[in-house]
């Protein structure tokens, strides 16, 4: 079976009420070192585009994300 790699990043529906949830979209859906390559440029300006989050993903199972967990709760 062949990989499928894919970028991934989510917007909130509404930045005032994180509650309401986001979208997702993919950004490219590719061979590993291309989507590598995405992931890291979009993650450099992840926060300038308002993403929720940047997710990285080999056959729709998460293998790098940003924010990264950090382990902590409020």
């Amino acid at each position: 079976m062949d990989e499928v790699w894919e970028v991934v990043v989510a917007d909130l529906y509404d930045r005032g009420n994180p509650s309401n949830g986001a979208s997702e979209r993919t950004l490219v859906q590719g061979p590993e070192g291309e989507a590598r390559r995405v992931f890291a440029d979009r993650v450099a300006d992840a926060s300038e585009h308002g993403h929720q989050y940047v997710k990285l993903r080999c056959n729709g199972k998460d293998v790098e994300s940003w924010p990264q967990a950090t382990g902590w709760t409020v």
